[in-house]
């Protein structure tokens, strides 16, 4: 009866009952006789299972009827057009799960074959639906479990393959050569295309996370040694504001480019129109994202000159054959992964290599230019060295000198820009 479905809790009382009478069993050499009371035990036991056979028969019968009911009273009276699309979306499988594990790349969606019964349920009469219903319900509950466990590892599984990416992109900034590490995303990523189970899923999360971790291991190492460009020429600034055109002539030497800051003025131009102050009390002057601003013989101080910003290099420096790798904002994390790969990076900074408050300007064509002027002065460097704790520059007017990473973040945090040279 257990192996049929009666419940244990309505046989433990008939199970008590069946040992005590057995207990009282005699053999002897014509079979075996009961004890005064055994038959009226075992009558009792099989009326007893009789009812108990009805009883769960008809709340088997009841629970079936009422999921059928629950069921229509759900769906409602469907009209030719309903029918037609509710059997087009179970055909097509597209439930949230199916979409789901589609964007995530699954190959295999579990719901088709349950979704299959749901599709023939349909077509069923009455009786048919009463005794297929509770089955079917498990099914889908069953395989709405299973598809949410393998979409779970599916998204751990691709979250793991990003990070992995990121790790590796990041170790390629520094010019880490970690081709066999890429290899095995490649193949994991092969995997994942054609994974169907939770432990396939798992398995690539965590060969993913190991790469994650070698990455990681491979860019702490070099960042904790020294770093230092080589084959970049040092040229002091030979005008009060050329500082930008000489570090521009430093890094392009790299490449075994020579061009002299005063080309590089020349081939950049000059707005010399004087600074004024608006009737809003704005300060307009030139837009050194077009041009050089003032006189390079001028001061900051009393708005007689101020530079150029990275665009007018850029161009000056292409228009030479120069392959710039990057410019525009950037992180100091950036410049030092940069010159660790081997590449002389320009950096917009401080004069005093400290944080200033700003007090932008508005170009004459409209543009909110970064300034820290009158009181405080821009500079411009070439960084060609980095170790775990200090930068190495090449100052335009002070010389070649280590600097703290903290005091090199302080001042480039006012312009975070910077050109970054093959």
């Amino acid at each position: 009866m257990r192996e049929k479905g009666i419940p244990g809790a309505d046989l433990a009382e008939l199970e008590q009952q069946w040992t005590t009478s057995q207990a009282t069993i005699v053999f002897g050499a014509g079979g075996a006789f009961w004890l005064p009371g055994g038959t009226e035990a075992l009558a009792r036991w099989q009326l007893e299972t009789d009812a108990i056979w009805s009883r769960d028969l008809n709340r088997y019968r009841a629970d079936a009827v009422l999921t059928e009911q629950n069921l229509h009273r759900a769906l409602a009276p469907e009209t030719f057009v309903q029918r037609k699309s509710r059997l087009d979306a179970l055909g097509q499988a597209r439930t949230p799960q199916a979409r789901q594990a589609g964007q995530l790349g699954i190959r295999s969606d579990p719901a088709a074959d349950v979704l299959a019964r749901s599709n023939a349920y349909a077509e069923l009469g009455p009786l048919g639906r009463m005794s297929r219903a509770e089955f079917l319900t498990r099914s889908l509950l069953s395989t709405q479990k299973s598809l949410q466990g393998r979409l779970d590892a599916a998204t751990a599984a691709q979250q793991s393959l990003q990070h992995a990416s990121d790790e590796l992109s990041i170790a390629a900034l520094y010019g880490i050569d970690l081709s066999s590490l890429q290899a095995r995303i490649t193949h994991d990523r092969e995997l994942f295309a054609n994974a169907l189970t939770v432990g396939a899923f798992d398995a690539i999360s965590a060969d993913a996370k190991d790469v994650a971790a070698n990455a990681d291991h491979a860019i702490y190492v070099v960042m904790s040694q020294t770093h230092i460009v080589s084959g970049v020429t040092f040229i002091y600034q030979n005008h009060p504001l050329s500082c930008e055109e000489a570090a521009t002539s430093m890094a392009l030497t790299h490449q075994g480019i020579y061009v002299s800051q005063d080309q590089i003025l020349n081939e950049i131009g000059a707005d010399l129109r004087a600074e004024s102050v608006d009737a809003q009390g704005r300060v307009r002057w030139g837009n050194p994202y077009q041009t050089f601003v003032g006189n390079v013989n001028g001061s900051e101080s009393n708005y007689t000159g101020f530079g150029t910003f990275y665009p007018p290099l850029v161009r000056v420096a292409k228009a030479h054959g120069a392959n710039i790798l990057a410019y525009g904002s950037m992180s100091a994390a950036t410049i030092y992964a940069r010159v660790i790969a081997g590449h002389p990076v320009v950096a917009f900074s401080t004069w005093d290599w400290a944080w200033h408050p700003r007090r932008d300007y508005l170009s004459f064509d409209g543009q909110w230019i970064p300034w820290i002027g009158p009181v405080y002065a821009s500079h411009v460097y070439t960084v060609v060295g980095v170790s775990s704790s200090q930068v190495l520059v090449n100052d335009p007017i002070r010389g070649q000198y280590w600097i703290s990473k903290g005091a090199f973040e302080a001042g480039y945090s006012d312009f975070n820009e910077a050109i970054v040279f093959a």
